[in-house]
């Protein structure tokens, strides 16, 4: 079995096989670099457990009469503020390959046995860096809006196409109406100008994704099996931030959200909360994707 190269210092740990390198920060404990010659992850993967706040969600400009809102829970737990804390970054040598684990707690409010997220990653003879990840909720820690990775991505990656359920933005409770197909796109075309900006453009039950440049270059991601996803020019906390449309300036760079899931919408803007089986439940969640160079 073909076996990727590894190097270590005090610093990071590279993997390498072929013309493919991941380097890992281990101050940072997040991949700072992953292509073929050519750099297309510029941080990432983190831990996300917030979003651009829906009007279903809490209708953020009112939260004095929100109180019985789920938005109201997520911001007394620090949701919206997420701070992390790295354990360590070990590097092991396992039967299939080396093994970067990550080990990183987090939390909102100072208490950083809110979320702990292990990844552990390894890079195949191929080139491919396949990602699993354990996200353990800590007391009182439940039903939040999302469980999944970000990453920041290369300005150059505006090409959009997946296997999943499309063309429009889809939710667990909402995606009857979203067909799995394969779909193409741009990044900025997923942007959805809601006048209250707010999370949008998320796909459900996703194969796989690519996003690439104009000569076809770039990033697929393979979910394990499924995922769901979504690609920005705007962060949650962007969304969150503003409050119109004319208050949103896109970044160059890519935002890539992979999420084990989001919870669902509900209808709580002016009707009843989410149901219970679209909503984030466990306390702990695991899943896995594969990252590659196109």
């Amino acid at each position: 079995v073909d076996r990727a190269e590894v190097r270590e210092d005090v610093l990071s740990i590279t993997l390498q096989a072929g013309e493919v390198r991941a380097i890992f920060d281990k101050h940072a404990g997040t991949l700072t670099s992953f292509g073929a010659g050519r750099n297309w992850v510029l941080i990432g993967p983190r831990l996300n457990v917030w979003r651009g706040a829906t009007d279903n969600d809490g209708i953020k400009l009112m939260l004095a009469d929100q109180e019985r809102k789920p938005l109201f829970r997520w911001l007394d737990q620090g949701l919206h503020q997420v701070q992390f804390r790295l354990d360590g970054v070990r590097l092991l040598d396992e039967a299939g390959g080396p093994v970067v684990e990550i080990v990183q707690r987090a939390s909102g409010r100072g208490q950083f046995d809110d979320f702990l997220h292990v990844q552990r990653c390894r890079l195949d003879g191929a080139g491919a860096l396949w990602v699993e990840n354990r996200v353990r909720l800590g007391n009182g820690i439940s039903d939040v809006p999302r469980i999944g990775v970000t990453l920041l991505l290369s300005p150059e990656l505006e090409q959009l196409a997946w296997f999943g359920r499309g063309p429009w933005e889809n939710y667990s409770d909402r995606k009857a109406a979203a067909l799995v197909g394969r779909y193409q796109s741009t990044v900025s075309d997923q942007y959805v100008p809601y006048i209250m900006p707010q999370e949008h453009g998320n796909k459900c039950d996703v194969r796989w994704l690519t996003l690439t440049n104009g000569g076809g270059s770039g990033l697929r991601v393979d979910g394990l099996p499924l995922l769901e996803f979504s690609a920005s020019h705007f962060s949650a906390d962007d969304l969150y931030a503003a409050r119109h449309t004319v208050d949103l300036t896109p970044r160059r760079e890519v935002i890539l959200n992979l999420d084990a899931g989001q919870r669902g919408l509900g209808t709580a803007s002016c009707g009843p909360d989410t149901l219970p089986a679209y909503r984030l439940l466990a306390d702990e969640y695991t899943f896995g994707y594969k990252l590659a160079v196109v």
